[in-house]
């Protein structure tokens, strides 16, 4: 497979602590829920896995890096995809559905308390 149109993506420095009581965090209260961030190198998507489990995201489509194509959520809540490709990744773990890309998504580590985030590299 060529992969000259693939690049990984830049390694940002990310350290985010939120608190997912808050209003705008809602969505993280409910498995299977999602919400968008800025930070990393094109913004960070955060999807809660399980009760104690969430990943964390470079919304970067790790394809063509230089388009800056950006990963959006699907409708169906459950992948991930960027409009340029078309490539398409699930939430749960990052990893790829469909091509043309052939990297997963960047990840970030994350730890939780119970109430507080921390999203880091």
């Amino acid at each position: 497979r060529n992969r000259t149109n693939e690049h990984t993506v830049p390694n940002t420095p990310v350290n985010i602590d939120i608190d997912i009581n808050l209003a705008q965090y809602n969505n993280l209260n409910f498995i299977g829920g999602w919400v968008y961030l800025s930070g990393g190198f094109n913004g960070i998507i955060v999807h809660r896995s399980t009760v104690d489990i969430f990943a964390a995201y470079d919304r970067q489509a790790p394809y063509q890096v230089a388009d800056r194509c950006r990963v959006n959520v699907d409708s169906n809540n459950v992948t991930c995809s960027d409009d340029c490709s078309g490539s398409e990744w699930l939430l749960y773990d990052g990893q790829l559905v469909k091509g043309p890309a052939s990297y997963p998504l960047r990840q970030y580590r994350t730890s939780f308390d119970g109430v507080r985030l921390n999203i880091s590299n």
